[in-house]
């Protein structure tokens, strides 16, 4: 987990690592590629690939279904799509259940229509599908009460342990750190002079 205050380059850090803004070249290797080398479109299908993402507002596209918006992600990567074993519309049920969610009922819903809660763990679940090397975590529990953000955690951390997948959240919330095996606060580095 990577904690600090607001305006302290958390989700910069995440930008240049998905490669969303431009870094310099060697600054930044993700499963073995300098992602600053490669070119705007290349980055896009490296991130489809090999990354998950969670925003803290979801990103979830309002007029689509959970189900379509958890789908999203293996139908712009076909190496994702491939590592899901049978139809990708089944691993969605399975994920949408491991996270709390009832496929019948909710599977057809609009994301619009969905509670804060129920849209974050679709976002979960969307960065989930398709087992990504890495899921970034953009303040995901920054709208939920403590109860649902515990819940939403272990949750979180249950099914990346279980995809294989590294987890790098950025939150400035310290009540997350026990769920992380390595905690680095940005303050701590920035007092150090360490970069």
């Amino acid at each position: 987990m990577l904690r600090g205050p607001s305006g302290s380059g958390k989700s910069t850090l995440l930008s240049a690592i998905s490669g969303v803004v431009d870094v310099p070249a060697g600054a930044v290797t993700v499963v073995g590629t300098d992602v600053s080398t490669l070119p705007a479109s290349n980055r896009d299908r490296f991130r489809a690939d090999h990354m998950g993402l969670v925003f803290q507002v979801f990103n979830l596209i309002p007029w689509l279904s959970a189900l379509d918006n958890i789908q999203l992600p293996c139908r712009f990567s076909k190496r994702r799509r491939l590592r899901v074993q049978g139809p990708v519309e089944g691993e969605a049920h399975r994920l949408m259940r491991a996270l709390g969610l009832d496929p019948d009922t909710l599977g057809t819903a609009k994301a619009s229509d969905l509670s804060v809660g129920q849209q974050q763990r679709v976002a979960a679940a969307r960065a989930l599908i398709g087992k990504p090397e890495i899921i970034l975590a953009d303040e995901p529990t920054s709208a939920l009460d403590p109860e649902a953000r515990n819940t939403f955690m272990h949750l979180l951390c249950q099914q990346t342990q279980d995809s294989g997948a590294a987890l790098l959240l950025v939150s400035h919330d310290s009540g997350l750190d026990h769920h992380f095996d390595r905690v680095i606060n940005l303050a701590d580095l920035a007092s150090t002079g360490a970069t």
